[in-house]
């Protein structure tokens, strides 16, 4: 028999868990919708419900009736530099329409590092620590903000709550997904360096098989094509997303006969200009450079870098929208898109050189 929690209450949860049925099948039945649930079942429910002296919580069930104006906001962690931005974009939204913000910080990479990604464990016992605060405060949407692109099972999330992912993917059907069209930002990079003269043009990308490093890849072979120019893998160095990563990417190339080169991260463009400048070579000028992110480090570099601005408060201002006009009943602007992508912009400054 499960404890009673500390308002004496046995949950609809707990006779779900001791019939070994779901929570819509338990719902059906008090609700008496008998003709979805065999008999059975049906009499086994009613029956535990008798004996554990099951009465519903009719005060929840209240509140979640009517709006509380709140839209519940999870971050996977907000030392993540995306996050922010895309956090400023939902907000600018939410108070527009006189919504508040209850923000939860799940703190994945301050507490176990990467860890966590591949330890379901570990992410499993964060998600439920959040959606559950969630429900009890009878938010009326949620907005979950991942810190990376990846996929993102929301277990335990409230019924009937409008709930969206921004920034990373999720298999259920109900649950739309905000991304950055990584594939077009791939696409303009490459596409303004051939512009510029540039044919014999490398890349350094983020870890192979990550998805951001294989959906700007698969931008730049689609811009590639259309040029006519064709693809060579020797030409795609796979690093780490940070300045290390750059470096030693760079010193792979040495000796290529390349006119430029795109990293998929600025922080990756701040170590090819130390390996450039180690060897006496200056970007921009001897070898043209774009970065990706238009992190804050893109304008401390000397010349200042090119590169690829993410769409980040976009994010954040569409993930809003859609759950207030879901919230308020009216139909959404994207209608029945599951998946939601927004593109960057060319951010044009002095580390390219026209041929």
């Amino acid at each position: 028999m499960p404890k009673r929690n500390s308002d004496n209450f046995i949950t609809i949860k707990d006779i779900a868990a001791l019939c070994g049925v779901s929570i819509s099948t338990v719902s059906n039945v008090m609700n008496g919708k008998n003709n979805k649930v065999s008999k059975e079942v049906a009499d086994r429910i009613l029956a535990t419900m008798e004996e554990t002296g099951y009465k519903p919580n009719y005060l929840a069930k209240n509140l979640r009736a009517f709006s509380t104006k709140t839209i519940g906001v999870i971050v996977e962690d907000m030392i993540q530099f995306t996050t922010s931005p895309i956090v400023e974009g939902l907000m600018q939204c939410t108070e527009d329409a006189g919504y508040s913000v209850v923000i939860e910080n799940m703190r994945l990479f301050g507490r176990w590092s990467d860890k966590w990604m591949h330890n379901d464990s570990l992410y499993k016992s964060a998600l439920a620590a959040v959606m559950s605060k969630m429900d009890s405060l009878h938010v009326d949407g949620i907005i979950y903000i991942a810190g990376y692109e990846h996929e993102v099972v929301l277990k335990g999330r409230p019924e009937n709550v409008p709930t969206i992912v921004v920034y990373a993917s999720n298999p259920d059907p109900s649950i739309p997904c905000v991304k950055l069209d990584d594939e077009d930002g791939g696409y303009r990079a490459y596409k303004y360096l051939h512009s510029m003269g540039h044919r014999k043009i490398a890349i350094i990308s983020g870890e192979a098989g990550n998805i951001h490093t294989v959906n700007r890849l698969r931008g730049i072979q689609k811009a590639m094509f259309e040029e006519g120019v064709l693809f060579d893998p020797s030409f795609v160095i796979s690093q780490t997303w940070n300045k290390e990563g750059g470096y030693h990417g760079m010193k792979a190339l040495d000796g290529k006969d390349i006119t430029a080169v795109i990293c998929f991260s600025d922080l990756i463009a701040s170590g090819v200009y130390e390996y450039l400048l180690e060897h006496d070579l200056k970007p921009g000028k001897d070898l043209s450079i774009i970065g990706y992110d238009n992190h804050e480090v893109s304008q401390l570099l000397y010349p200042t870098l090119t590169t690829i601005s993410l769409a980040l408060e976009d994010l954040g201002n569409t993930a809003a929208s859609w759950v207030i006009d879901k919230c308020e009943g009216r139909e959404t602007e994207h209608k029945d898109n599951l998946e939601i992508r927004i593109p960057g912009e060319l951010v044009e400054r002095d580390s390219v050189v026209k041929l």
